[in-house]
């Protein structure tokens, strides 16, 4: 009768450490991505991310991608008030609309007014570079 209780000990603690396995394991398997240091970063160190203040916002940021053939942006905010833009991110000095900034995952990369320019830029740059 000795016997069986041990066992039955051993069991216990069998389960119990795949119960431990399994938690870590889950844990450890959904690496959330990485926060980056401001808002309009890139949180992705292969892509960018890019701002447009234009006075007519573009619908479709996924569309224009497309047809302008861009690949390495991943993040794309719109804003329609040049005004509101410089008060809200002072240190981009935006002089008139539109305006296009890309980001990178530690700071600006690129501003132009142009979007011909813009899109010669993305298709020519790649985060990594």
């Amino acid at each position: 009768m000795l016997n069986t209780l041990k066992g039955g000990n051993v069991m216990k603690k069998i389960i119990a450490m795949w119960f431990v396995i399994g938690a870590l394991l889950i844990g450890c398997s959904s690496i959330p991505e990485p926060e980056p240091i401001h808002p309009l970063f890139s949180a992705d160190k292969n892509k960018y991310s890019l701002l447009m203040v234009r006075e007519t916002e573009i619908t479709d940021y996924n569309k224009w991608e497309e047809e302008n053939e861009i690949t390495n942006v991943k993040t794309i905010h719109g804003r329609t008030s040049l005004e509101d833009t410089n008060g809200e991110y002072k240190f981009l000095e935006l002089e008139i609309s539109p305006a296009y900034v890309v980001f990178d995952t530690k700071e600006v990369v690129y501003k132009t007014y142009s979007e011909e320019e813009l899109i010669n830029f993305l298709k020519e740059n790649n985060p990594n570079q």
